[in-house]
């Protein structure tokens, strides 16, 4: 077995891991993802964590074990970093779903009218078919393995 398949091995096993994982949680939401995430890491913070930065643990496979730096997975990483991530680790510690959505609407947004609150609030509790919440998990795993056969 050389390095190549491993790689991709420890990467189709990571990314289902985390499907597996917020499939558990029934997210029918882009509410019910952010929350699963959120729960996730508050009270089970080593899987939690696990979870939260697989693309960047994707990026080390990578680099550990072809030497190669994956720059689109860097850029998603990033993208990830700044558009959830900043919601996940919030100051709040609550197992209320509305609740936490409350604090991360009321954090992106420093002045909302009602109207416009209850309009963000409906848009992220709006269901969602599934391959559109696991859109940034299918592209990772998409760039992860293209990039180690290009290699």
């Amino acid at each position: 077995m050389n390095f190549k398949l491993i790689s991709e091995i420890l990467i189709i096993l990571i990314i289902a891991y985390r499907i597996y994982i917020l499939q558990k949680f029934k997210i029918k939401s882009a509410a019910d993802k952010l929350f699963a995430l959120y729960y996730i890491k508050n009270h089970y913070p080593l899987m939690g964590y696990f979870i939260i930065f697989y693309i960047f643990e994707i990026i080390a496979i990578e680099l550990i074990l072809m030497q190669k730096v994956d720059i689109p997975l860097i850029f998603l990483g990033m993208i990830e970093l700044f558009m959830i991530y900043r919601h996940i680790f919030i100051s709040l510690k609550t197992d209320d779903k509305d609740d936490y959505l409350d604090t991360v609407i009321k954090r992106m947004f420093s002045t909302l009218t009602y109207s416009e609150y209850t309009e963000i609030k409906n848009e992220l509790y709006k269901y969602q078919p599934i391959w559109k919440l696991y859109l940034t998990e299918l592209m990772v795993f998409f760039f992860a393995i293209w990039s180690i056969e290009v290699a």
